[in-house]
């Protein structure tokens, strides 16, 4: 026994007899094993083994019999004899040319894959059983069969039928590892993987050769945009010419190219070749341009070295092996592009691969040489992510030539010339305080981001075949570096080789539940897509990603390479190598760097991606039109300042202090202090946002889509109960509610017989053979309308094995982390869980061998041990105890969101088979499972359960007889075949207690809710009501796809996950398809004849949906009663008659359901099935019509849930998403605003992330963003009216020359207007989000109506004010003291005493109506900043007003007026106040439609009569009145009224038309139907085209004018906004 567990020393080179046959001295032990097996070869999905699978598979019984009982039993390989060895000694036993043709009967067969249906095929079987017989015949010459005929034979039967799983019991199993030893000689050379190395997509940019030298675009698939790249150099005569002209201007003309580089570059640089360039100019989609130098350097290595497998693929794969000599790269935004020379273009190296991957895969264990470190450091650099950080001097600069602050020089430069010294310095200094502290901030926040970025730790990596001491630096891509726990943070993404790992990948999918990393398979590689920052799901659980936390990390697990990868380390030394089990965990570089996911965080940071929130943009528009009213202004003056007699210079001057006065230097900070608010406010509520952008974004949300588990329900499911099935009644059996009560084990003894499918004692093994009479007779090619005979035993399975089992379970100091409902759903069986540490699993360390493999065969550790509460644990010495029952975890395929499953392959103690248990969706789970197994009651079970709102899990599995290796390569769809229905598991899906009253909430202000799960539809629509997402009295109308039964085996996979995974949609032609996923006329043909969608009411039959207009219709008769009750049709001609049926009966036996069509109570509940087929089949209408009515999508993948916000953008909506998983990351980032409740401070999946795990957060960021918002356009407003105002007085002090005086000015910008702005967006945001959004387009009718509104009201008081002032008494003429200084400006004056005194008072009073309380922010008086700063300012003004004194009057140069026109100036100011309120709130919100009509007309007059004369035809005015919706079929009358003449009409003659772009292919003859009346034409943005008239005519050609009504009235409606329109929805909806 101490031989056996030490497993060390060579084997003994003269072997007994005995053992040479494989039996034990001493008679096996019982029960002692899960699987047996002498050697672990590399996990080989296509090995020969398995491709020698169909030869003599009738033939089994008699082999096993004769490997079982005979004496040529074959012997076991021990750990450390080798495959040829032991084959040889085989060959010396036996004759050369039986030898020969086992072999030649090996390779006829070597080509046939080896599947299940295969198997089952009787064409298969005939075959195989013809070629068996004729083997058999020789191999049983002399009535014995040899021993390596046997192992030959037995080496081709099928694993699944023949394979033993316990070489204790049965040694045939040892000649079956055997096999597998010698097949797997080759490992994975020349693998089957060649056919993904060598396939490729020719028009993938990596193969295309660049048509342009000089310039070429690269999209960047991680940020979503397209770049320009051109090569430029300099020229020498254009620099110097440059360089003189910048001397000659001051710098003016070097500072202008700053500002616009694409002057600098036209001027100075010429076109060069990409590889001779040596800058690269860079201009991205939104306008931005850099340019980057091209550096050059040495080198020495092939072109495959540079650009990896891509070089073996496409026209240049000749020329992998070429040498580079020298490297061309430039970097833009932390991304390195390499010039490839053959395709002339630059190609970044986030997308390297080395070749080695895919084509030999296990030499990646064998680490780098330093030869080629050196060549793969100059293309990637070291692995760190260094944040350019940029000198003092350098930010000093860049900040001070900014054209804010140039802008500010130039303007105190003006001030000092007119002896505004005090005003100027005061500036200055607030300039100069301002540069330093963003100076100051800029570096904080620079190093805050390089110490979140930076991360370096001590690692040991394998160079030149031995483990050496380095630094996480050094890693490059293809160095095998060792994973250990004291890491805590992975340095780089990686791939594992070798053990298993728990992360906390909080930070790059904000899912904080820990997820498990298992070794990479070869197949992976050739599946990698490095470009993008992440993976599907499948490749993720492979790999370790940069940034995540190491929770923990385990040795026990072997990678593919097996025996060969275990090799590697015996000759280190350095370390005990437990025999069966790697030495270490290792994992291989794949990215590094910027290229990295935590370096995509990292960048996504640095350079946010740019909003489509306008605001921006039109402010520095709205700032180019008061530069205009500063011109007119000017120009206006220009008269004054002649009749004057001012000089040129002193004009000059004061025209350009017009503009320092009309364009206020302090506008765009004070348009982001809302922001900076809303952001500091959301901190406090552990809300973090990385794209602060975005805070104003948030205002704008009129829909806002939920994933439901873990988001509206709780995270934790409760497990409500277990409905097994009941054999006898086939039917559910009552519903268990401990799990725990469940039979502990399967009805079936662990001693019964080996073979999976028959069993000694077993009344269904033996009416199975007593009625098919052996396997021969099976064909699984039966119809399903029949049940299928199966030949698996269910009383081998046990539901509370497949409860403890199916999972993926952790255990991290002593907890149990996973999934949630994996957690739920264990603990409620109460048994025990147990993993292997380290190298020895805890109680049960290794496989228990026979006492004749003892210190000769390697023990294979069981990854996880589960048993039943109040049980010993098994020992290898015997010393745990008698009642000893485990099961051992083998293998494990996780959960799929595509497949919508998850399975386990499982051994019981001392069982001679492994169980098989799968778990997912029932409608997933029923699709894999005999149809015998299913309960009669299936359907009505689900449907009642999934309609009270609980989770129903299903179960199956199926008994598995086949070997440790064989089970290790299995594919998972072989796994997932075949099985056994077992039961329901039902979790109680409860709601977060904060769930409903924010979706109350978001209803009561009017904004959309979704949705948006991977659950069933059922459930989801019941959690939908009991959130009141779904109100209680509104139908709720699911789809059917009733589909071709012939083309479902093919093409169903395609029809659900055909989005997900770029393929073909069931019925459609990716060839025959137009850029809007709409098939042409004959695909349209085609796919009617294939399927259609039937919308029926969840609870009423007799309510069904028109399948194309989505409207109401009341049924006088079931739609069975016209439809097949099956969802398939047999054919393509029954196809076509359900379709012809269902047609005439909706046509014939439905009415329009008038009451709910007027009502609008009604919603859609989307499934990803029907979702994936509305989107590539059904026309724009009805699918812009199904997005509007869906409330609820289930059974959605994750690729469908985030086309489904783009979907919803493409017609309008402003798109939230809220999630708490990796499977909400495409949706999360494809929204507008996307929130993820995560634990981490930052994600790279949402520009949003919360710490709290309700939804409440939700309501938070709205009301935030619509606070921002509001502060964004009410500061905006007011320092543009501000402006206006100052340029006001100062224009009407021009005409005498006079003007504001020195500390006039100060008082006015600092002591006015800098706190007023700063105070109004620290008020916080309203309780309550109100129904109305706030306004977000800065140049709409109610924003201008407001402004120009109020720049009359403040500039008619200020001209009032001014005329009063000169009737008022002791008024004297403004007289300057020397009489010949004209230049100098005329301050001392009654009249700059009165507009300074008026001004001041609408400085203040304008910030108080500007700053809008309720309903977007709370109440102003809540701002004590702002009520303190105006009540102070309004007592200083009145005092200057009424009690004025020597001291203010000399310091703002006033004179003294009469006592009644201080009188006169405080009514005008509260008259002001008055007209200004009343006006903002009441008077231009009522004259804003007006506006925007008298908008539309000028618009249409200048077209109509400007335009025209400079066309000189009318031809392009009908296309503009087409546009704007009012040219059509008239008689004369209102429009309006015409147009529902015309879809009456339309009503009266058309039936049905199916595609909206060819009406006439889909016209049906008939009485009446609402499906016809308004259609969209081929453009949808021009607006709705009517069924009759034709609007694209002249005016001459008979057509009348159009009335003022039909010119006013708004026809630019956003999509969604039209399709609410013809639906009848509320138009908030």
């Amino acid at each position: 026994m101490s031989d056996m567990t030490a497993g060390s020393g060579p084997p003994d080179p003269s072997p007994s007899p005995r053992e040479e046959t494989g039996l034990s001295s001493e008679p096996p032990s019982p029960s002692r094993q899960y699987a047996s097996i002498n050697s672990v070869p590399p996990l080989q999905e296509h090995a020969a083994a398995d491709r020698t699978a169909s030869i003599a598979s009738l033939a089994a019984p008699i082999i096993r019999r004769a490997s079982l009982d005979g004496p040529g039993a074959s012997a076991p390989l021990t750990a450390f004899s080798s495959g040829s060895r032991t084959l040889a000694e085989l060959q010396s036993r036996q004759p050369v040319a039986e030898i020969q043709e086992s072999s030649r009967i090996s390779t006829e067969t070597a080509s046939l894959p080896f599947t299940y249906s295969g198997v089952f095929s009787s064409d298969r079987w005939k075959q195989a059983h013809s070629a068996g017989q004729r083997a058999m015949s020789r191999m049983y010459s002399g009535g014995r069969m040899n021993h390596a005929s046997s192992t030959l034979a037995h080496s081709c039967l099928p694993g699944a039928l023949c394979a033993e799983g316990s070489s204790s019991s049965s040694d045939e199993s040892d000649s079956l590892d055997e096999d597998d030893e010698e097949s797997d000689t080759e490992s994975y050379e020349g693998l089957a993987v060649d056919d993904i190395n060598e396939t490729y997509d020719q028009s993938l940019p990596e193969y295309v050769p660049n048509p342009d030298p000089y310039k070429q675009n690269i999209y960047l698939e991680e940020e979503g945009i397209s770049i320009s790249v051109r090569g430029m150099s300099y020229s020498s005569l254009s620099l110097w010419i440059y360089s003189l002209v910048g001397i000659l201007t001051l710098g003016v003309s070097s500072l202008l190219c700053r500002w616009i580089p694409r002057w600098k570059i036209q001027w100075t640089m010429r076109p060069e070749h990409l590889g001779e360039a040596d800058f690269a100019v860079i201009e991205d989609e939104f306008g931005s341009i850099s340019i980057e130098g091209i550096r050059r350097r040495s080198y020495g290595g092939t072109l495959e070295s540079i650009f990896g497998s891509l070089t073996r693929k496409g026209p240049l794969h000749g020329h992998n092996d070429d040498v580079v000599s020298s490297l061309a790269m430039f970097t833009h935004r932390y991304y390195r592009f390499v010039y490839h020379p053959y395709l002339e273009k630059f190609l970044p190296n986030a997308c390297w691969m080395d070749s080695r991957w895919t084509r030999s895969p296990t030499v990646i264990r064998s680490g780098l040489t330093h030869d080629v470190c050196g060549l793969r450091t100059a293309i990637f650099g070291n692995n760190n992510i260094d944040i350019e950080e940029k000198s003092t001097g350098k930010l000093l600069i860049d900040e001070v030539l900014n054209p804010f602050y140039m802008f500010q020089v130039g303007s105190i430069i003006l001030w000092s010339l007119e002896d505004y010294y005090y005003y100027a310095a005061c500036i200055l200094l607030i300039s100069a305080s301002g540069i330093i502290e963003t100076l100051i901030e800029t570096r904080r926040n620079t190093r805050k981001i390089k110490e979140m970025a930076h991360f370096s730790c001590p690692v040991r990596i394998l160079r030149d075949g031995s483990w050496q001491n380095g630094s996480a630096e050094d890693l490059l891509p293809g160095d095998v570096f060792e994973v250990v726990g004291s890491m805590h943070i992975l340095p780089c993404d990686a791939v594992l080789l070798e053990g298993d790992c728990i992360v906390n990948e909080s930070m790059l999918t904000g899912e904080s539940v820990p997820v498990a990393k298992v070794p990479v398979i070869p197949s992976v590689f050739g599946k990698m897509r490095l470009a993008s920052s992440t993976f599907g799901s499948d490749i993720a659980k492979h790999v370790l990603f940069s940034g995540t936390r190491l929770v923990r990390v385990k040795k026990n697990t072997l990678g593919f390479g097996g025996v060969r990868w275990l090799d590697l380390e015996k000759h280190q030394g350095s370390q005990r190598i437990v025999i069966g089990t790697p030495a270490r965990a290792t994992a291989m570089v794949l990215r590094t760097g910027f290229n990295t996911t935590k370096g995509a965080l990292i960048r996504s940071i640095l350079f946010p991606r740019p909003n489509k929130f306008k605001f921006y943009e039109d402010s520095f528009r709205f700032i180019g039109v008061l530069a205009v009213i500063a011109l007119l202004g000017f120009l206006a003056s220009i008269g004054n300042f002649l009749r004057l007699g001012l000089s040129a210079n002193v004009i000059a001057i004061r025209a350009l202090d017009l503009v320092t006065v009309v364009v206020p230097p302090a506008l765009p900070a004070t348009m982001s202090i809302g922001v900076s608010f809303a952001l500091s406010r959301l901190r406090k509520s552990h809300i973090y946002c990385i794209s602060p952008t975005r805070i104003n974004v948030c205002g704008k949300i009129n829909v806002m889509c939920f994933d439901k588990t873990g988001t509206l329900t709780e995270e934790g499911l409760d497990v409500l109960g277990v409905r097994p099935t009941d054999a006898e009644s086939s039917r559910f059996a009552e519903l268990v509610e401990d799990p725990c009560s469940l039979p502990v084990g399967p009805a079936v003894a662990p001693s019964a017989p080996s073979s999976a499918f028959s069993s000694v004692g077993s009344t269904f093994a033996a009416n199975m053979h007593s009625t098919l009479g052996g396997l021969a007779s099976l064909d699984r090619s039966s119809s399903m309308t029949s049940p299928p005979r199966r030949l698996a035993d269910p009383s081998k399975l046990s539901l509370m094995h497949a409860l403890a089992t199916c999972h993926a379970v952790k255990l991290v100091d002593g907890q149990l982390v996973g999934d949630p409902l994996d957690v739920k759903m264990f603990e409620a069986t109460g048994w025990v869980f147990e993993e292997q540490e380290g190298e020895e699993a805890v109680g049960n360390p290794q496989v228990k061998l026979s006492s004749a493999a003892v210190g000769r065969t390697a023990a294979m550790p069981v990854p996880a041990v589960v048993r039943p509460p109040n049980t010993d644990r098994f020992t290898l010495d015997g010393a745990g105890g008698t009642n000893v029952y485990e099961l051992g975890i083998i293998r494990t395929f996780d959960f799929s969101a595509a497949l919508r499953r998850q399975s386990v392959v499982t051994k019981r103690l001392g069982a001679r088979y492994n169980e098989v248990y799968v778990k997912g969706a029932p409608e997933a789970i029923r699709e894999l499972c005999y149809s015998d197994t299913i309960p009669r009651d299936f359907d009505s079970v689900l449907l009642d359960y999934t309609n009270h709102g609980y989770r129903v899990i299903a179960v199956a599995g199926k008994p598995l007889k086949m070997s440790w290796p064989k089970l290790q390569r299995l594919k998972r769809d072989a796994v997932e075949a075949d099985l056994i229905f077992m039961g329901f598991l039902i979790f109680e899906n409860k709601l977060k207690p904060t769930t409903e009253p924010v979706i109350q909430e978001l209803r009561a202000a009017k904004i959309r809710q979704i949705m948006c799960t991977g659950d069933n539809v059922l459930t989801a629509i019941s959690v939908g009501r009991e959130c009141a997402m779904v109100p209680e009295d509104m139908r709720v109308y699911i789809p059917r796809l009733v589909r071709r039964k012939e083309i479902v085996p093919q093409q169903q996979q395609q029809l659900t996950n055909g989005g997900s995974h770029g393929e073909p949609p069931l019925g459609s032609d990716s060839s025959t398809s137009d850029s809007n996923g709409n098939g042409n006329a004959d695909a349209d043909a085609d796919i009617d004849a294939r399927a259609m969608v039937v919308w029926e009411d969840a609870e009423d039959e007799l309510r069904v949906l028109d399948p194309y207009t989505l409207e109401p219709r009341a049924a006088t008769a079931p739609v069975k009663d016209r439809l097949v009750s099956s969802d398939m049709a047999e054919t393509s001609a029954e196809m076509q008659r359900q379709q012809q049926q269902y047609f005439d009966w909706l046509h014939n036996y439905t009415n329009p359901d008038i009451e709910l069509l007027s009502s609008g109570n009604y919603c859609v509940a989307v499934t990803g099935e029907v979702f994936r087929y509305m989107m590539d089949t059904a026309p724009d209408v009805t699918v812009g019509r199904m997005l509007m009515r869906g409330a609820v999508y289930a059974r959605m993948s994750p690729d469908e849930k985030a086309e489904l916000v783009e979907r919803l953008q493409t017609i309008g909506y402003c798109a939230g998403f809220c999630g708490d998983g990796a499977n909400d990351c495409g949706a999360l980032r494809a929204a507008d605003v996307g929130l993820s409740l995560s634990e981490a401070e930052a994600s790279v999946a949402a520009p949003f992330t919360s710490h709290s795990t309700d939804i409440q957060c939700v309501l938070e960021v709205i009301r935030e963003g619509r606070a921002a918002l509001v502060t964004s356009f009410s500061c905006f407003k007011y320092m543009a009216l501000y402006s206006i105002i100052q340029f006001t007085s100062v224009s009407i002090l021009y005409e005498f020359g006079g003007g504001l005086g020195d500390f006039q000015f100060l008082f006015i910008d600092l002591f006015i207007i800098v706190p007023l702005a700063i105070f109004m967006g620290r008020t916080p945001a309203f309780d309550k989000i109100a129904p109305k959004r706030p306004t977000a387009n800065l140049m709409s009718k109610k924003v201008l109506t407001s402004l120009f509104g109020q720049i009359i009201i403040n500039s008619a008081i200020q001209a009032i004010v001014f005329r009063l002032v000169k009737r008022s008494e002791n008024y004297s003429p403004p007289v300057r003291e020397d009489p010949t200084d004209v230049d100098s400006l005329l301050i001392r004056s009654f009249e700059n005493t009165a507009l300074f005194l008026a001004s001041s008072f609408q400085y203040i009073l304008v910030a108080c109506v500007f700053s809008i309380g309720p309903p977007y922010r709370q109440s102003n008086l809540r701002n004590r900043g702002l009520v303190t700063t105006c009540v102070l300012l309004f007592a200083f003004t009145i005092y200057l007003v009424m009690w004025p004194n020597e001291w203010a009057n000399d310091v703002f140069e006033l004179v003294m007026i009469s006592d009644g026109f201080r009188q006169t100036v405080m009514v005008f100011a509260v008259i002001n106040l008055a007209l200004s309120a009343v006006g903002e709130y009441w008077l231009f919100p009522w004259l804003s439609p007006y506006m925007a009509k008298a908008g539309r007309i000028a618009k249409y007059m200048f077209r109509r009569h400007v335009l025209s004369r400079f066309r000189r035809s009318y031809s392009r005015i009908p296309d503009y009145e087409t546009s704007m919706g009012i040219v059509g079929s008239r008689s004369g009358s209102d429009t309006e009224t015409n147009v529902h003449a015309n879809c009456a009409a339309a009503m009266s003659t058309a039936k049905y038309r199916y595609d909206s772009r060819h009406p006439e292919n889909n016209h049906a003859d008939g009485g009446g139907s609402s499906s016809a009346t308004v259609f969209f034409g081929e453009n949808e943005a021009s607006g709705p085209t009517f069924a009759q008239g034709d609007a694209g005519h002249n005016l001459e050609d008979g057509h009348e004018p159009p009335t003022w009504e039909e010119i006013t009235r708004k026809t630019e409606f956003k999509p969604f906004k039209r399709i609410l329109r013809d639906m009848g929805i509320p138009a908030w909806y």
